[in-house]
């Protein structure tokens, strides 16, 4: 091939190419040219539900450990360990042989201390009206008031004695102190137990109600304090909210709950505060160390300027909306977004209410671009 065949070929090649551009993708076309039809809608103000969403974890209204309150060997155990348990029920029984035998001679010094106490004070009445009349002297009516009132104080160490000593008998029965779950024993049967410290038997739970903590940063805090100052957030009057908990396999439980505890500092290391929760858990379908999504429903936003989530557009400088100008341009406008809602988004500030913001066509508007409202 000669170079001028060469030179044919490549400028037809060259024809050729550029008579069969690519397409463009769908969402790359340029901007039409001329203005851009659109639907408008308003920016508007409504009351909506306040959801606040955090992760948290359920802990037992009440943890109870159970010490043997005296020495002896195990003999029984009265409940099936990690069932549930109802107060007063007998869960450990520890031998009372040795203290049965206390309390016998505990009674034994008692009864023989109110029989002396008796007779004593019988002598004192029958002593005093005789050496009131002269009829005994006043060294008898002396010795008859101080047995009298050794007695009597006889008696009262004796009756304390064997009010200890029933109390020692009574805690050889160990009872539930509430209703709720057992743990498994941590003393095998036959084991001596020592009371104290070292007597640890078992842990109880008491699981209704039970507590849910959760955390929220220290800016939302502060922004929701703002809202509830200035009336823009109402909380419950009862102060009593509906909390959702989402458990790791999805199932969602609604439950009536009153938040009675937000920690007095801030965590230094996560920048967060606790807050905590107690619900209604008569099913027991909470357990205690779970970690579950929480949303605490009850506030409300009144008043509140809202657009439709479609219309929130992103840029560099954040969240736009672009509002329509009297000229039939668009302008975007800075805000600052807040609680998405179903299909609308809360505006917090950047813009007022009655504002007329484009619904439709955002892919092709720019700023400054002519635009034919709501065009059929």
């Amino acid at each position: 091939m000669n170079r001028l065949s060469t030179i044919t070929l490549s400028t037809a090649l060259i024809i050729t190419m550029s008579g069969c551009e690519r397409p463009k993708a769908p969402g790359m076309e340029k901007p039409p040219e001329g203005p851009v039809p659109l639907t408008t809608t308003e920016v508007k103000t409504g009351n909506f539900p306040a959801v606040l969403e955090a992760t948290g974890q359920t802990e037992a209204y009440n943890t109870v450990q159970i010490y043997a309150r005296v020495n002896g060997y195990l003999q029984k155990r009265h409940y099936t360990e990690g069932s549930f348990v109802k107060e007063g029920q007998t869960l450990f029984v520890i031998d009372p042989s040795d203290l049965k035998n206390s309390y016998n001679t505990a009674k034994a010094a008692y009864d023989l201390a109110s029989a002396n106490y008796t007779n004593a004070k019988a002598v004192f009445n029958r002593i005093k009206p005789l050496a009131q009349a002269n009829a005994a002297s006043q060294q008898e009516l002396d010795t008859a008031t101080a047995n009298e009132r050794n007695s009597a104080a006889a008696l009262a160490g004796a009756a304390a004695a064997f009010e200890q000593a029933k109390l020692n008998l009574s805690y050889t029965t160990i009872k539930a102190p509430m209703s709720g779950f057992v743990d498994q024993s941590k003393v095998d049967i036959g084991t001596y137990i020592s009371a104290g410290a070292n007597g640890l038997l078992t842990t109880m739970y008491q699981n209704n109600p039970i507590y849910v903590h959760f955390t929220f940063s220290e800016n939302q805090k502060i922004a929701r304090q703002n809202a509830i100052a200035s009336g823009k957030l109402i909380t419950p009057k009862d102060n009593v909210y509906d909390v959702e908990l989402t458990l790791s396999d999805g199932v969602a439980l609604t439950r009536k709950g009153k938040i009675d505890f937000i920690s007095p500092f801030i965590d230094p290391t996560t920048g967060n505060i606790t807050y905590r929760a107690v619900i209604d858990n008569s099913d027991h379908k909470l357990l205690p160390g779970q970690f579950v999504k929480v949303k605490v429903k009850g506030m409300e936003w009144k008043d509140a300027l809202y657009v439709p989530q479609k219309t929130l557009l992103s840029g560099e400088k954040g969240k736009f909306v672009y509002a329509i100008e009297a000229n039939n341009t668009v302008t975007p406008k800075p805000v600052v977004a807040g609680e998405w809602i179903g299909e609308n988004v809360i505006i917090e500030s950047g813009i007022t209410a009655g504002t007329k913001i484009a619904a439709d066509s955002l892919p092709k508007l720019k700023p400054g671009a002519e635009v034919i409202p709501n065009a059929k």
